[in-house]
């Protein structure tokens, strides 16, 4: 018996084990709690890139309305945008636009993002909400109000 607890031959091979085992651990955790960060990266440029479009549009087509707007009359449009920008629905918010001269979009997670509309506000009233998840979306103008 004092034989097999004074032998020393198999202590290395364990002592590798356990110190490559704790690094392999260590190196698993590490990578667990930053891979969330290496999601969230791409995602945030995703949905900032595609607010600057969905923005870009809806001034281009405020714009356009504008420029064909009958001086008795009522105009009115229907556009498609994406339900979802990064995984996510958004909300256009248009209520400040005759202040602030801009479209505010803010996605479900909070990220916002601001488009200008190049002046128009001031000459025609914008204001509304719409939601990204709502199946039409539709524009109106009416000059004789």
């Amino acid at each position: 018996m004092k034989h097999i607890i004074k032998d020393e031959h198999a202590v290395s091979v364990t002592l590798e084990y356990i110190i490559f085992s704790l690094m392999f651990i260590a190196l698993f955790i590490l990578l667990q709690m930053n891979f969330a960060n290496m999601l969230n990266g791409p995602k945030e440029v995703v949905i900032e890139n595609g607010f600057n479009d969905i923005g870009n549009m809806m001034s281009t087509l405020v714009t356009d309305m504008y420029l064909i707007i009958p001086e008795n009359g009522a105009i009115e449009s229907e556009y498609m945008i994406p339900a979802e920008v990064g995984g996510e629905p958004y909300i256009i918010n248009a209520n400040s636009a005759m202040i602030d001269q801009i479209f505010e979009l803010e996605s479900a997670s909070g990220k916002k993002t601001s488009v200008t509309i190049s002046g128009i506000a001031t000459a025609i009233n914008i204001n509304g909400t719409v939601s990204s998840s709502s199946t039409h979306h539709r524009i109106r103008y009416d000059s004789r109000k």
